[in-house]
């Protein structure tokens, strides 16, 4: 019985890792669902959704400035607030903020942290590494939509055991998903 008990309390430590805890950011949580809001809206508009984002940045940027974000949650949320910059850095930063909301247990910030390593990839002209990007160019003059592809993409670096603990899909997935349209990149269990 003292076994059952001791990994239910095991479970619920976990649970709580993953949930938001009394010293979450508020406003971050609130600008993160606006952030996110934005990008549910079919179609998207691009019109205020970079200045909304560009706003936002600068928002986190003060609030990392004055230590207000220090959990998991806030690291994650930060993560994807910044990766919708339009530099290098950008990505840069949100990656260095996902892992910082791995370093608390936050569990949930695998698929993010390499999301923002594979933009910061692509904007530094290398390839991607896990697969997370996909991008869909007009060709020139038609303004028809070429083939969705993850290319310029190292396929071949990350093993399929290894992009599964970072809440990446495998190669496999990844292809049966971009040949259906589907351009998510995650396993599902994020």
């Amino acid at each position: 019985m003292k076994i059952l008990h001791g990994i239910g309390l095991l479970f619920l430590l976990a649970t709580a890792m993953n949930t938001a805890q009394a010293g979450d950011n508020p406003r971050l949580k609130a600008m993160f669902d606006a952030d996110q809001a934005e990008r549910e809206k079919d179609p998207i508009n691009w019109d205020t959704l970079i200045p909304n984002d560009t706003k936002r940045r600068t928002e986190l940027h003060r609030m990392l400035e004055q230590n207000a974000v220090t959990t998991g949650l806030d690291y994650y949320e930060a993560a994807f607030i910044q990766q919708h910059g339009l530099k290098p850095d950008d990505y840069l930063l949100a990656h260095v903020l996902a892992m910082a909301a791995l370093t608390k247990g936050y569990t949930q910030a695998r698929w993010i942290a390499a999301a923002t390593l594979d933009r910061y990839l692509q904007q530094n002209r290398h390839p991607q590494i896990f697969g997370t990007q996909t991008i869909i160019r007009t060709m020139t003059g038609t303004g028809k939509e070429e083939a969705p592809t993850r290319a310029p993409f190292n396929a071949a670096l990350i093993p399929d055991s290894l992009r599964a603990t970072l809440g990446v899909a495998d190669l496999k997935t990844l292809a049966n998903r971009l040949s259906q349209k589907d351009y998510h990149s995650s396993d599902g269990e994020n």
